[in-house]
């Protein structure tokens, strides 16, 4: 099979938009003297457990994102709505904190230190239980710690409704 064709079959799996959070507190780090937080636009994530409930993320290798979840080992996944495309571009570059705001949306702590964000319809927090880094991204195997769906009608916004694309 050629791979421009496994490319194409690849893209056909659906995937909606996570904003994932993190943090690393600056009294566990030798090298800062302040929190540090990464956050970036993410496509891939499932439910894997209901009992407890677990979900996975896959993280791009060689990002902010995964090294201080690698060094943090929590993570806030907030799920991005229709009414939130604006959001997902300026995740997708590298994450700037003023204040109380991530690349410009405000956020508060959540019950694990991971920043939740203020604007997203829902949410979920969660552990770290489980990794696998073979490839290019890190498969997380997260356990689900807290969460709150703040707008129960929201609709998530999905890949096919946006011209970015990530998958192939």
């Amino acid at each position: 099979m050629k791979d421009q064709e496994v490319s194409q079959a690849l893209r056909k799996i659906t995937y909606g938009f996570y904003i994932v959070t993190t943090r690393k507190p600056s009294e566990e780090m030798s090298t800062r003297d302040k929190d540090f937080v990464a956050a970036a636009t993410v496509s891939w994530v499932s439910q894997a457990s209901f009992d407890p409930p677990m979900i996975t993320v896959a993280v791009q290798k060689h990002t902010d994102l995964h090294e201080t979840i690698e060094k943090s080992r929590i993570f806030a996944v907030n799920i991005v709505g229709k009414d939130n495309q604006n959001m997902l571009k300026p995740f997708a570059e590298k994450s700037t904190v003023k204040g109380d705001k991530i690349n410009g949306f405000a956020f508060e702590d959540g019950k694990t230190g991971a920043p939740i964000l203020k604007d997203v319809p829902a949410y979920f927090e969660c552990k770290v239980v489980e990794d696998l880094s073979n490839g290019d991204h890190s498969v997380y195997l997260g356990e689900v710690v807290s969460g709150e769906a703040r707008e129960a009608d929201a609709v998530p916004l999905v890949e096919w409704e946006t011209d970015m694309h990530y998958g192939g």
